[in-house]
């Protein structure tokens, strides 16, 4: 029996979104390559910051925001559907300046952010992270900025999805889409065929490789590598550096990340990579020197051509995109699930989406 959508991708945009579909009532099936939420979402380190990397246009700020404001809602939603902690943290992110042009940076950076509070001085951030280098310049507090565990999101959703009556099938890959009389209709897969009133391409850093469009999905990978460390002392706040960031997780270990890579769809950890991370970590926190390497991920994020993403209608009916989030994956599954959970519903989204077309990128 044909299902009312098929979500192609189980990352957390797409588990977000089936999950969205469902609390609408809808029969909804996600296909996936491999185990629900095991790509670049377990290779995310869960920050839910609007000003990183700075400057953000006002575009992708106007998604973010809104986003980031729902989390509370969306995290205690999820622990009554699911019983899993999605580690909200709310203590806030410290951006760190290590020379007198990115304090410049900072200075102009603070004046444009309500609520941030520039720290001048090194005893101000010590005191705050006492794990920081008093070499710094400055830093930037940023109290709104926070963070989750993308793995327990991952983990909560599929639970919600399959208590929801969502079905989930493994090991497929989308190969192109079913088009009758001008309006999708589902998918062509390497298993065979899936046949939905509605598919939704949440397939992430492979949504341009579906065939069937007029014009592929401008989508890429874009290769990060992050590191999982085991320190002596934990850090109680999200830190950013000019290259490098570091981010606290409840059991105590840090998320060091994260490279920016076109490598294609290779998932290969480098020796360069990694050494690149620790350096400069170790140039903000110099005890990280003393910490246990526990874990290496790599994950590939979808970029797109304006690092924005690519959301709502595709041109053909039948067939919406949630595609493209590039680093804000996590924090932009809220409201990217309610925009295309409104759509599939004949309702408005709660953010205009025109600058998300994929019509920004020419052709029909």
């Amino acid at each position: 029996m044909a299902m009312d959508a098929l979500v192609i991708g189980s990352g957390v945009i797409g588990l977000a979104v089936a999950r969205g579909l469902a609390r609408r009532g809808l029969s909804v099936e996600v296909l996936t390559r491999d185990r629900p939420g095991s790509g670049a979402s377990s290779a995310s380190a869960g920050m839910l910051e609007v000003h990183f990397p700075a400057p953000v246009p006002p575009e992708l700020s106007a998604l973010c925001r809104p986003s980031r404001a729902m989390y509370g809602d969306f995290a205690r939603a999820l622990l009554e559907e699911s019983g899993v902690d999605i580690e909200l943290d709310c203590e806030g992110t410290l951006t760190l300046a290590t020379d007198a042009g990115e304090l410049t940076a900072m200075r102009e950076q603070a004046s444009a952010i309500s609520g941030s509070r520039l720290l001048m001085h090194p005893p101000l951030w010590t005191i705050m992270e006492p794990l920081l280098s008093p070499a710094l310049t400055g830093a930037l507090f940023l109290p709104d900025d926070h963070h989750v565990n993308p793995r327990r999101v991952c983990e909560a959703l599929l639970i919600s999805c399959e208590r929801a009556g969502v079905k989930i099938t493994r090991g497929v890959t989308a190969v192109s889409y079913l088009v009758s009389d001008g309006r999708v209709t589902g998918v062509k897969t390497d298993t065979g065929i899936f046949q939905a009133g509605l598919t939704v391409n949440a397939a992430g850093a492979w949504a341009g490789t579906i065939s069937g469009l007029p014009a592929p999905l401008p989508v890429r990978p874009v290769r990060g590598q992050i590191l999982s460390l085991r320190p002596r002392a934990p850090l109680r706040f999200v830190l950013h550096g000019p290259s490098v960031y570091a981010v606290p997780r409840r059991d105590g270990s840090i998320l060091l990340g994260a490279t920016v890579e076109e490598a294609g769809y290779d998932e290969t950890a480098t020796a360069g990579g990694i050494a690149g991370l620790l350096n400069e970590g170790i140039r903000l926190v110099p005890s990280l020197k003393d910490a246990a390497l526990e874990e290496v991920r790599v994950g590939l994020r979808p970029g797109t051509p304006d690092t924005f993403p690519i959301l709502g209608e595709s041109g053909l009916p039948g067939l919406l995109l949630a595609s493209g989030p590039f680093r804000k994956g996590v924090l932009l599954a809220p409201v990217v699930a309610e925009a295309i959970s409104a759509l599939a519903t004949g309702g408005a989204p709660p953010v205009p989406l025109d600058a998300y077309s994929p019509r920004r990128f020419g052709g029909s």
